[in-house]
């Protein structure tokens, strides 16, 4: 299920201001990991909400993980009484992005839902939830299967540097799926020649981190033109 431009007809904590006080930053912890045969994720959902978390230990709710990818049209929902959970999504069954969205999800019948952090729009409101509605909705979160995390401290492994066409000027391409720095030819001939003693790391000091400015602003400002992008994601 994804939450995202969901509106409800009763107060969800994560959506707007409805619930307050609204969820922290770092409301979804994960680490990855991956086994011969899994992609593996340890979530930790974090919130301050005592009264659903009382609904949870209740057992009239439960946290959710729904793990979708696109491209193979796996979809899977996991299960949990507590928030920290462990994902196990099978290799061969994913490609590319794999989109996941976490939510609280109502199990048994709630007559007369209130919440002391409802917004006061909602003061004296109470409401009758039936299993499957949702009292909380994270952001939601993505886990790319075809990028080696581990090597990403190499900026080559988004980023190449290549000769221009443009004899005077240094020009970013972010058209393609890595960062490309299309330089002029003769900051290209200094840049490969070995007898430019310091060259090449002057070079990365100066344009690289321009480069990355650069692509940063232009994927937050177009984001539906590059988040398919290597790059990007």
């Amino acid at each position: 299920m994804k939450i995202s431009n969901i509106s409800f007809p009763y107060p969800v904590l994560g959506v707007n201001d409805d619930v307050l006080p609204k969820l922290p930053n770092d409301c979804v912890v994960a680490k990855a990991d991956k086994s011969e045969n899994d992609y593996i994720l340890t979530v930790t959902l974090n919130y301050d909400n005592k009264d659903i978390k009382r609904i949870v230990q209740e057992g009239k709710a439960q946290y959710c993980c729904e793990c979708e990818c696109q491209k193979t049209l796996f979809r899977k929902c996991f299960k949990s009484s507590e928030p920290t959970m462990e994902i196990k999504i099978p290799r061969k069954s994913v490609l590319g992005r794999v989109s996941i969205n976490f939510y609280v999800a109502v199990t048994k019948e709630i007559k007369g839902y209130s919440n002391s952090g409802f917004n006061d729009d909602y003061e004296g409101m109470t409401f009758d939830m039936e299993p499957g509605d949702i009292l909380a909705a994270f952001p939601e979160a993505h886990y790319d299967t075809d990028i080696a995390y581990e090597k990403l401290q190499a900026a080559g492994s988004f980023m190449v540097i290549r000769k221009g066409e443009n004899k005077e000027d240094i020009f970013f391409d972010l058209s393609g799926d890595k960062i490309e720095i299309l330089m002029p030819q003769s900051h290209y001939k200094a840049y490969l020649d070995p007898s430019v003693e310091g060259a090449a790391p002057i070079i990365h000091s100066s344009i690289v981190l321009n480069a990355l400015t650069y692509a940063l602003i232009q994927l937050f400002s177009n984001e539906d033109d590059h988040k398919q992008k290597l790059w990007a994601r």
